[in-house]
């Protein structure tokens, strides 16, 4: 697993929530999540080629590097940023492989000047590196210059082979290759960004994925067209590993800068097996892992819904091996068979319809250190792709610092909601709002931001929920503000979209005072929202937001959601978590009593619609959150579960567990 926790992370100034919500964007690239485009607001043109080692919110993160043989000196010139790159003269030796490996600058009088760059391009004689924050200074004596890399003896396998899975190679001849653990909670090399370079094969070389650690010298990649046949440099092939949680916020991000900043991700994705009228033979278990025959594809099954008359019927799965099959993720598109591991039930497929993979994407604006933009989307990769975030990147109304869905009238259709400021606005300035949707943001805390993994691969599916924990103003030592997107299960057997995003507002409900699909700008005034009396889990309130009946011909639509613990929430009655905070109630049924009751946090729609389409309910029960749960009494930064889960906030009644933590941190939020 390559869960990520970043504990106790320190903002760039307590008035910059801008700075968390960066930091936000490595924990998820760490995890898994992929890169798709970014604009930094620097004049450069936007960066649309979803290669990790171009991202422009992405400065430095080289680690585990040595020095390119006798590359390195000292007086060199550095030349002031121009749409971020940086141009260092008076030095010598850079080739055609200098071109993806890093720079290490140390010694400058400006601080912005030092650190581990990647080089873009050279001369032999210049070098260029991307250093959006970089400013003139000729070098003296007392600055030097270091040209590193990982090593230059690796070992590209074709992919799929070799112990391979599907869609991935093996890459060999590595060094300091780290393995995961989970308690400690440590992801090693997992999530690292790995860049080949001087591959024969020119699908060889590029910025790949880590998505697991064989040994110290050896790991998988995300390269599906990786080759070995014809690669006649294997065994001298260069490479640069980087790791998102090492890169610098930079000064072209920080403080008044960076106005119109903007960053792309995809998270994970679910699919929709069409079965048709076919019948299984035995019943199929919720959660049991399913393969295809022929083809080889497996994943798990969320839900499962027959159709024997219309001819609808379909599995909801969570992919975790790619097929052989000509279908999305390699899924046969004609007649295989599907059989359940643990049920041994089994169903065929028909020619059609095909399968459908729903992808989620992110996209995060920045307008000033306190406000901003966050836009998701759940997203028909194939009938709906014009509508993706990563496409529109590409059209014209997309800049450097308009993001994609920022644009006048091109807030996507299908499957898209702002959970933060206002879509199609044409302007990080217009219709932004407080990062947390809270009015106390302005002053914060330590924040703990934690991402469950978004790697599949046998034995593990993606989950990408995350949690931002922001620690709330001295005033208020105890609070936690923040946001999420998670994961939930126990849902209706047909959703497609088992996600929802949460983001504190007081605007009421269904919908909530300004708030819209395309507009989310009403704050919440309490600085404490992981809680169930405040806002977190409130019957007055609808902060939870997704998507209800996701790729139906009919009732396809956002939709607001309510949270439940037992007993209902603070404002609809007693509550019974929390009942008798002085002595909280414990697990009888244990050889002791100081495991404390868990409750499960139940997310649903109560509202009835009368609009047309008569018939049409808007109730639903989109499941209970995966990571969070309540418990009685508690203090803030308690943890439990053998320091796997954390408690955000100090409350009489219901404060908010949260199921991620690394088990060896202490957490503070002062």
């Amino acid at each position: 697993m390559s869960h990520v926790v970043v504990p106790n992370f320190v903002p760039f100034a307590t008035t910059e929530p801008f700075s968390v919500m960066w930091k936000l964007t490595r924990v998820l690239l760490a995890a898994g999540w992929k890169y798709k485009a970014s604009g930094d607001a620097t004049g450069a043109a936007k960066e649309t080629t979803g290669d990790a080692s171009k991202d422009r919110w992405g400065v430095g993160g080289g680690i585990n590097l040595v020095q390119v043989g006798a590359q390195t000196g000292t007086s060199p010139s550095i030349a002031a940023a121009s749409s971020g790159n940086s141009i260092i003269s008076s030095v010598s030796g850079f080739v055609a492989n200098s071109v993806g490996r890093m720079l290490t600058i140390a010694g400058a009088v400006n601080a912005n000047n030092n650190g581990t760059f990647r080089i873009v391009s050279q001369t032999g004689t210049t070098v260029t590196i991307f250093n959006p924050g970089a400013v003139v200074e000729v070098g003296t004596a007392t600055v030097s210059w270091t040209e590193k890399q990982g090593g230059a003896a690796a070992t590209i396998a074709t992919a799929g082979t070799g112990g391979a899975i599907p869609g991935r190679a093996i890459l060999t001849g590595l060094t300091g290759m780290v393995t995961p653990t989970t308690v400690p909670l440590v992801r090693g090399s997992v999530g690292d960004r790995i860049t080949i370079i001087n591959g024969a094969v020119g699908a060889n070389n590029g910025t790949f994925m880590i998505t697991r650690v064989i040994s110290a010298t050896s790991v998988e990649i995300d390269n599906s067209a990786a080759l070995a046949t014809g690669e006649t440099n294997n065994g001298a092939l260069i490479w640069v590993e980087v790791s998102p949680l090492s890169q610098t916020y930079a000064l072209h991000l920080q403080g008044a800068t960076g106005l119109g900043a903007w960053i792309n991700l995809q998270g994970p994705s679910t699919m929709k097996i069409p079965v048709g009228t076919n019948v299984p033979t035995g019943t199929f278990l919720k959660g049991e892992v399913i393969n295809q025959t022929t083809t080889g594809a497996q994943g798990v099954i969320i839900g499962f819904c027959p159709d024997t008359s219309g001819g609808l019927g379909y599995i909801v799965v969570e992919p975790r091996l790619n097929g052989t099959g000509g279908g999305v993720r390699g899924w046969s598109i004609a007649g295989d068979t599907i059989t359940g591991v643990t049920s041994l039930a089994t169903i065929l497929t028909p020619a059609s319809p095909v399968p459908i993979e729903y992808v989620r994407e992110l996209v995060l604006w920045k307008n000033i250190p306190t406000n901003g933009h966050t836009y998701h989307q759940t997203v028909d990769q194939a009938a709906e792709s014009a509508s993706r975030f990563s496409v529109l990147a590409g059209t014209g109304g997309t800049t450097a610092t308009i993001c994609p869905g920022g644009a006048t009238a091109t807030f996507p259709g299908p499957g898209s909601w702002v959970s933060l400021g206002t879509g199609g606005s044409n302007a990080a300035g217009t219709g932004s709002a407080t990062w947390f949707l809270n009015s106390s943001a302005g002053a914060i805390g330590n924040a703990h931001i934690m991402c469950a993994t978004n790697i599949e691969g046998s034995g593990q599916s993606m989950d990408g929920s995350y949690v931002v924990a922001v620690g709330g103003p001295v005033t208020s030592p105890a609070a936690y503000m923040g946001t999420l997107f998670m994961r939930t299960d126990d849902g209706e057997e047909g959703d497609v979209d088992p996600y929802v995003t949460f983001i504190p507002s007081s605007g009421g409900q269904y919908p909530m005072t300004g708030s819209t699909r395309t507009s989310n700008v009403t704050n919440c005034p309490s600085a404490d929202v992981f809680r169930v009396d405040t806002f977190f889990v409130a019957t007055s309130f609808t902060p939870y937001k997704g998507w209800r009946r996701r790729g139906f011909p009919t009732g396809d639509a956002y939709q607001e959601f309510q949270a439940f613990v037992t007993g209902g929430g603070s404002n609809s009655g007693t509550v019974l978590v929390g009942t008798n905070p002085v002595s909280p109630g414990r697990v009888q049924t244990q050889a002791t009593t100081n495991l404390a009751v868990r409750e499960s946090i139940w997310i649903i729609s109560t509202q009835v619609s009368t609009a047309a389409p008569v018939g049409i309910a808007t109730k639903m029960r989109k499941g209970s959150l995966r990571w969070a749960f309540t418990t009685e009494g508690g203090v803030a930064n308690t943890t439990y579960n053998n320091a796997t889960s954390i408690q955000l906030g100090t409350s009489t009644i219901g404060p908010i567990v949260i199921g991620l933590w690394d088990s060896t941190t202490v957490p503070t939020n002062a």
